[in-house]
């Protein structure tokens, strides 16, 4: 019994120190690191996004259907009584850089 605590205690102390290494910016075998970068949110406003709207060939409604928002909300953004926020520049984002994100929101555009 006490040679099983002592290995379960020497185990414990490396991966304290382990952890303490790694704490302090130190490379630790075993332990693998992932980097992700995210670009930051851009802002569009109205003409960008009418532009965006009218290059994919959608309505102003089939357009607030497929980013999940009212007709009126799409009509506040064109006009620029409105400017999107968070997760709706997000969205635009990827539709004006991926046409083809449509088909992931369901719409078929032919």
């Amino acid at each position: 019994m006490a040679k099983e605590n002592s290995k379960l205690f020497n185990s414990l102390v490396k991966g304290l120190n382990e952890a303490i290494e790694y704490s302090e910016g130190k490379k630790v075998s075993g332990i693998k690191e992932h980097q992700v970068s995210i670009e930051k949110i851009p802002q569009f406003k109205a003409r960008e996004i009418r532009n965006i709207r009218t290059k994919l060939h959608l309505t102003q409604n089939l357009f607030a259907q497929a980013i999940g928002v009212s007709v009126k909300t799409v009509e506040a953004w064109e006009s620029g009584r409105n400017i999107p926020q968070g997760p709706a520049q997000r969205m635009l984002f990827i539709l004006k850089n991926n046409s083809k994100a449509l088909s992931l929101l369901g719409i078929k555009n032919s």
